[in-house]
């Protein structure tokens, strides 16, 4: 057993790239065996003298015994010497063996964190994750954008086709489908299965869908696929319907929060007959048609918060009156207001109206025409903290200096923002706009 626990020592100082312990002590005994070895260090580490601690030296020894004496001193000195070296031996070896364990005990780390990294590639990384957690990881994924476009090499499609596990996941997940970007040409060919499927992956969960109207309508029929597509537009949160209008389209949408609808080349009319009570941001854009009044457009105004208009031309008459109905609206936007005095054209026939909005914090108007100074002198607004004004022209027209100092006055607003561009006259008035507003920041 000695022997082997020799070998075993001497093997492991081999295999660290170190001497054998107990070389050393043997370098005139190299017949000796490792078991050998052992068993002397054994039993030497077993051997204790009688103790002479209290015993001390008392009178004189005889001259004949002195020579005894001298030899035994000679041989506790030799053994002493012996011990000393085994002693020293043993703790170089124990040093070794230290040497050898912390060497062990690094390996043994590096072997676990192999053995953990090995385990979780073994089996998805999901699988170590709760259900809703993953979900939570899925739904960073989407795309950037408020409407997804179907892509089997995109996300939300592409994670069912990783694994069982992630299909689960993302199939229970409703969120991941409940944005929708619909072509009608195609979901009345190709694709409306697919859209169909999609949807009612989102279950209950409020959607949001961009319907792109490319459907020819000479023929004056309406698209079969509005016939499953109508229970979904009123389950939309956020829609935005991109092309001619259909009859009855917004009925009954009860969850409708953000509304943006675009024309182009056909007459602009948007209608929500029924209430929509949670409507509150609204996009109303034709880059190809004029806005001469509101009369196409039936919308709860009062109940809007945000509020964005995109025309070729809004009359004045027009903006004035939209600022006037939207009694709740915080953010305002538009464009491209016509605000020219002049009598010749057909969109300014009136004097216009005072109007006060005691809610807009913050007004953009892209203005195309001179004449914004009557705009100014229509207009009070207690709350505005952000004007915005943009020319169309940067040379073209004046800037109504006493009408917006005057609309600043009249309105007392803490007016925090002014951004005029494109319009070189201002510049030459900033310095009184600072007297006037102190804290005002201006870009131009």
């Amino acid at each position: 057993m000695t022997g082997t626990i020799s070998d075993l020592l001497n093997d492991l100082l081999d295999q660290a790239q170190l001497s054998p312990i107990l070389e050393p002590v043997w370098k005139n005994s190299s017949r000796l065996t490792a078991s050998v070895k052992f068993n002397v260090l054994v039993q030497l580490s077993q051997w204790t003298p009688i103790s002479f601690s209290h015993h001390r030296p008392t009178g004189h020894v005889s001259a004949d015994k002195v020579p005894t004496i001298h030899a035994v001193v000679t041989q506790r000195k030799s053994q002493l010497a012996a011990l000393n070296d085994h002693i020293d031996l043993l703790n170089h070896a124990l040093e070794k063996l230290q040497d050898i364990q912390a060497k062990l005990k690094e390996k043994r780390v590096i072997v676990q964190e192999s053995l953990a990294f090995h385990e979780a590639l073994a089996s998805p990384a999901s699988c170590l994750l709760p259900s809703e957690l993953l979900g939570e990881i899925f739904l960073r994924c989407l795309p950037q954008t408020n409407y997804v476009r179907p892509s089997p090499d995109e996300c939300p499609m592409v994670l069912t086709r990783v694994c069982r596990h992630w299909r689960a996941v993302a199939l229970s997940t409703p969120r991941l489908w409940a944005s929708l970007n619909i072509s009608l040409l195609r979901a009345d060919t190709t694709s409306g299965g697919e859209y169909k499927r999609w949807l009612e992956k989102a279950r209950s969960v409020p959607l949001s869908i961009r319907v792109v109207h490319d459907i020819d309508l000479s023929d004056r029929k309406k698209p079969i696929s509005l016939q499953w597509l109508r229970p979904f537009l009123r389950q939309c949160s956020d829609l935005w319907w991109h092309g001619p209008p259909i009859q009855g389209l917004l009925d009954n949408v009860q969850s409708l929060s953000c509304f943006h609808i675009t024309f182009h080349k056909t007459n602009f009319l948007v209608s929500i007959p029924s209430p929509a009570p949670q409507l509150r941001s609204a996009v109303l854009q034709s880059l190809t048609d004029d806005l001469h009044s509101l009369r196409s457009i039936d919308l709860p105004w009062h109940q809007l918060l945000d509020l964005k208009i995109q025309f070729a031309l809004v009359s004045s008459a027009t903006f004035l009156q939209v600022i006037g109905l939207c009694t709740q609206v915080q953010r305002v936007s538009v464009s491209s207001v016509c605000a020219d005095a002049s009598p010749q054209t057909d969109l300014q026939t009136s004097p216009l109206l005072g109007t006060v909005n005691h809610s807009i914090h913050r007004l953009e108007v892209n203005v195309i025409r001179a004449g914004l100074g009557s705009l100014f002198e229509a207009l009070t607004l207690p709350a505005l903290e952000e004007l915005v004004i943009r020319f169309c022209s940067p040379d073209g027209y004046p800037w109504p200096h006493k009408q917006f100092s005057a609309f600043v006055t009249r309105s007392k607003c803490s007016l925090k923002w002014l951004t005029i561009h494109r319009n070189k006259g201002a510049g030459s008035h900033l310095t009184e706009y600072l007297k006037m507003l102190p804290g005002l920041k201006i870009v131009v």
